[in-house]
């Protein structure tokens, strides 16, 4: 029974909460880093070639160059955390949730009381998973967008690229980021771990994930989301969470390039132009934040045994302070 209920755990993240807060995230990331407009100016100015100075042009592409990069970087980093943090929300609501169950059917033969998680509460907790998509990313791409600033500002849009110099330079980027941020947990929960009230009263996430049905009285519902915060907090600022993330990064930017290896067709021994890079670069940033349906970057981070074994970690421990 036990196992059952924590592989159930595991499909409401990949089919229900998921795919309900996506869609946000992917708005969220395209409106603040929307390339359409520099797109359209390069269009004008090569169907005029006297809209724009020479000069107007190369600062056209600079942006281009940096804003393509960051998006897609923006995505393959967002989904990963949001779909980490989303795993952790369930499996500890999960276990809670489970243990009231047995716990409830022990008390009521015993003819005692005892009060459970009430629905309240788990809609609070879970609308969380709201953050990122609407607040957290504002953050994640300031930040990102600086670290690509600081190293593509030096690369030249003729430059040639073979698929391992374009590894090596999302791999640049993601250290020089690494270098200049806190711990990941700032974009994925509020500071004060107090949600702001547009998001507690209209969250997709909270209405998809129903873990149980019952609504005892919810008197104690601060009480008891207080100790689910605190435990998901506890993860998420562990080892064991840094050592998980740091694997997903790694399996999304490999299916990342797996991808882009595809427009070196005929091109592997002499590169492409990274001005010639950016189409396919920016369209990924799109590919990442699909449906998880049809998603197979979440696929992917859903069969990674690092993924699997923490999952089962979280859901079997105690407190979150199992972990280190």
């Amino acid at each position: 029974m036990l196992q059952s209920h924590f592989e159930s755990i595991q499909r409401i993240s990949d089919s229900t909460t998921l795919p309900s807060v996506l869609p946000h995230l992917k708005a969220r990331l395209f409106e603040l880093v929307n390339l359409s407009g520099l797109t359209e100016k390069l269009m004008t100015g090569k169907e005029d070639p006297q809209a724009l100075s020479s000069k107007e042009k190369l600062q056209l592409w600079q942006e281009l160059k940096v804003l393509s990069f960051t998006r897609t970087l923006c995505a393959m980093w967002s989904v990963t955390l949001l779909d980490l943090f989303i795993r952790t929300q369930l499996n500890i609501l999960g276990r809670h949730v489970y243990i009231d169950t047995a716990r409830d059917m022990s008390v009521a033969k015993a003819g005692e009381l005892y009060k459970p998680l009430s629905m309240s509460c788990q809609h609070k907790f879970i609308a969380f998973a709201d953050y990122l998509p609407h607040k957290g990313v504002d953050g994640l791409i300031r930040d990102v967008h600086t670290s690509v600033e600081s190293v593509m500002k030096s690369k030249s849009l003729k430059e040639a690229y073979r698929i391992s110099h374009l590894r090596d330079l999302f791999l640049h980027i993601q250290q020089s980021f690494q270098e200049n941020q806190e711990r990941w947990v700032q974009y994925v929960l509020p500071e004060d771990n107090i949600l702001p009230d547009d998001l507690a009263a209209a969250s997709s996430a909270a209405d998809a994930a129903r873990l149980s049905m019952s609504e005892p009285s919810a008197a104690d519902d601060a009480e008891k989301l207080e100790q689910l915060m605190f435990e998901t907090r506890n993860v998420l600022t562990s080892n064991e969470f840094a050592d998980v993330l740091g694997a997903s990064l790694d399996a999304v930017l490999e299916a990342v390039l797996e991808d882009l290896s595809e427009i070196y067709r005929g091109n592997l021994d002499t590169g492409i132009p990274l001005a010639k890079l950016l189409p396919p670069v920016a369209s990924t940033g799109s590919t990442l934040l699909e449906h998880p349906d049809e998603n197979r970057y979440i696929q992917i981070l859903a069969q990674l045994p690092q993924v699997q074994s923490f999952c089962a970690l979280v859901y079997s421990s105690s407190t979150g302070e199992d972990l280190g």
